[in-house]
């Protein structure tokens, strides 16, 4: 596939055959594609398709084994390891397993993103924090603890801690998988309103549903390479 002229104004997500193996085992191969700013992108497949091994290229748990990527501005081929916390301030990552502090409250949980970048305002930290609790229905539990939550408010409060930074681009690795559907709706509803406000969204899901809600961009994973866009993606 030819590579397209890159337009960092307009382009935040760039892959360029971009392959990841494990051993013997090739989790991706030869991906290509593009998230322009401000796209509500989904990467879909089924199980094991390698969904989740290429959103971790992105925020660099994994590295890429060959290819080309840039991610917000930054070439991660190229990136030093003092950079890649750089690189993570500038995204907010919403896991399936939450990944919440358990013995932190949620205000701690939320809170300890704008300490890591510096903000050490106390009025600035809990206005901004209480702020995004309050978008995702969860001021009413700030002092609550993790382990007290249900599986729904736990990624409610995943969601607040991806966008308490206010972060140009959000990566949502399969974020409703474990949750009930009235659960699943609410925290879908909370990336659609973070995408009207001007974040870029890309969600990692083998759900139909969610794709037929609707999208601007796809692709379909299967075995580890890109078959185009989704057709389910409307």
């Amino acid at each position: 596939m030819k590579k397209m002229p890159f337009d960092p104004e307009r382009t935040i997500i760039r892959l360029y055959d971009v392959s990841k193996y494990f051993g013997e085992t090739d989790a991706l191969v030869n991906v290509t594609f593009d998230v322009c700013r401000n796209e509500f992108f989904f990467i879909s497949g089924p199980s094991g398709a390698g969904k989740s091994t290429l959103m971790k290229l992105l925020y660099l748990e994994e590295h890429m084994s060959s290819g080309y990527a840039i991610v917000d501005g930054m070439n991660l081929a190229r990136i030093r390891r003092n950079q890649v916390p750089m690189l993570r301030r500038r995204l907010g990552i919403v896991f399936q397993d939450y990944k919440l502090i358990p013995n932190k409250s949620v205000f701690d949980n939320v809170g300890l993103v704008l300490e890591v970048a510096g903000i050490r305002s106390r009025k600035t930290v809990r206005d901004r924090v209480m702020d995004v609790l309050e978008k995702v229905g969860m001021a009413d539990r700030h002092d609550a603890f993790p382990p007290t939550l249900s599986g729904g408010e736990q990624q409610r409060v995943a969601v607040a801690r991806a966008m308490v930074g206010n972060p140009s681009l959000i990566l949502a690795d399969e974020p409703t998988a474990s949750l009930d559907p009235e659960a699943a709706e609410m925290i879908f509803d909370l990336l659609v309103s973070a995408h009207s406000e001007g974040t870029t969204i890309v969600i990692t899901t083998h759900d139909r549903y969610l794709l037929s809600k609707g999208c601007t961009g796809s692709i379909y994973l299967k075995k580890g390479q890109c078959e185009g866009p989704d057709g389910a993606c409307r």
